[in-house]
């Protein structure tokens, strides 16, 4: 009997032990491990971080671009005027039209308004044509400006003119003593600038008012009337140089335009 006890003693250790590892199996976490592996690091971009695309960055804003400082000046928005082609002289040159005041393609005659340089041949005449070759070389652009008339009784364009640097051709050659000062109404837009400089190239005695001695002109023509010549260009129309003139032409003592160089009341004997 006692052995019988012993026996059942033993069995019920057996499986209270067992009944114990069973719980424990149970509450214990498993083997795998509890931490998770470390992520790999990024590869870092060579780029510096101040210089990365920000917009891929979701809610910033693409930074401004920054503009390098210019010292260029802005494009020139002037359409391009007339080409000058020719000086004929002081105070006359023919220009290619743009398309505005002068057809487009058409070559013109243009007499510069508000001044008369010397006539070819006169007294600082090649003087006057260098200096206006050298305000419009041919080759090279102008602006210019009508007044109240567009052309005069010879087909000529009355015009002011600007060069490619600006300056204002007509006023130029009058402040220079290149040419005078003469209005003929109702071309005046320009008359108190231009009469300013005439008065200014006076008092410093500039250009034709030093090189070329005032004179008086007869109070009677040397010679009788030319019946046979066609009588000059009138006062008070827009000065006429001979390069207007098919010919000769009768100008008498008055000679408003002065084409007579030498005194005879015959103008542009040459022609």
């Amino acid at each position: 009997m006692l052995g019988l006890l012993v026996a059942f003693g033993g069995l019920g250790a057996l499986l209270e032990e067992q009944d114990r590892k069973s719980t424990t199996a149970e509450t214990t976490p498993s083997s795998v491990p509890t931490t998770e592996p470390p992520t790999s690091a990024a590869p870092q971009s060579s780029v510096p971080s101040e210089s990365r695309d920000v917009t891929s960055q979701p809610g910033t804003s693409p930074p401004t671009p920054t503009i390098a400082p210019t010292t260029k000046p802005p494009p020139d928005t002037t359409p391009p005027g007339v080409v000058v082609l020719r000086v004929i002289d002081g105070d006359t040159i023919d220009v290619r039209g743009d398309g505005r005041i002068v057809p487009k393609g058409t070559v013109a005659r243009v007499r510069l308004l508000e001044i008369d340089t010397p006539e070819r041949g006169a007294c600082f005449a090649d003087a006057a044509t260098a200096r206006t070759t050298e305000l419009l070389p041919p080759g090279s652009s102008a602006r210019i400006q009508r007044d109240a008339e567009l052309t005069d009784r010879y087909d000529r364009y009355l015009l002011y003119v600007w060069n490619e640097q600006g300056t204002f051709v007509n006023e130029s050659l009058v402040s220079s003593g290149h040419a005078e000062a003469v209005l003929f109404p109702p071309n005046d837009k320009y008359w108190p600038v231009i009469s300013q400089a005439e008065d200014t190239a006076r008092q410093t005695v500039a250009g034709l008012w030093a090189a070329c001695p005032e004179t008086t002109e007869p109070s009677e023509p040397d010679t009788p009337a030319r019946p046979d010549l066609p009588d000059g260009p009138p006062a008070g129309v827009p000065d006429v140089d001979c390069s207007d003139l098919p010919g000769p032409v009768w100008v008498g003592p008055e000679d408003p335009h002065r084409l007579d160089r030498d005194g005879d009341g015959v103008g542009c004997d040459s022609n």
